[in-house]
């Protein structure tokens, strides 16, 4: 189990999916919005490789209007569902079964609005920073002023965009969060 650290579910326990799932530290939880500070509110989420839904249900409870959590596992998919019906947060939650690069691919032909922040965690062992940052891209998914929080192994080689900057970069251990945001 894990708990939201913050906003008004803080404590409340989210239960994590069976298999190889590896959700955000609380240190690195944490960490995330305390770089986040005063850009969640009010913000539109996209929580890709969700997992738990653990970054998505955090920014919901500091105040996102909406979050969308998308992961090609369907047990993950459930267990995000339940997590956020059991912190309240179930109204502003969509859920959507696909895998990631489909998901983006079809981004333009939806009625989703775009996104003001999108975390993207996925699993180690299949991490391509690179691609899915030019996905996020070409499926201009992100709004104008939007962040990409992206969480992968050290020991994956450091990204790099040609629409995103870095804006910042932390490593805890084995993991590296980047802040992405698009290029001035």
């Amino acid at each position: 189990m894990i708990r939201i650290i913050g906003g008004i579910a803080k404590g409340r326990q989210l239960k994590i999916p069976p298999g190889k799932v590896r959700p955000a530290t609380a240190r690195t939880r944490k960490s995330i919005f305390d770089s986040l500070s005063g850009f969640v509110q009010g913000a539109n989420i996209l929580d890709l490789y969700c997992g738990s839904g653990g970054l998505g249900l955090e920014a919901l409870s500091r105040g996102a209007v909406e979050a969308w959590f998308i992961d090609l596992s369907a047990r993950s998919i459930d267990v995000a569902r339940e997590n956020a019906k059991s912190i309240g947060m179930i109204d502003q939650a969509h859920f959507i079964c696909k895998d990631v690069f489909r998901f983006l691919n079809r981004f333009s032909d939806s009625t989703i609005n775009k996104f003001d922040l999108i975390f993207a965690a996925p699993p180690y062992r299949i991490a391509e920073p690179d691609k899915l940052l030019k996905s996020i891209a070409v499926a201009n998914i992100i709004e104008s002023e939007g962040v990409i929080c992206l969480e992968y192994s050290r020991h994956t080689p450091f990204p790099s965009s040609q629409k995103f900057h870095l804006e910042k970069r932390k490593v805890y251990g084995e993991t590296v969060v980047d802040m992405w945001e698009i290029g001035k």
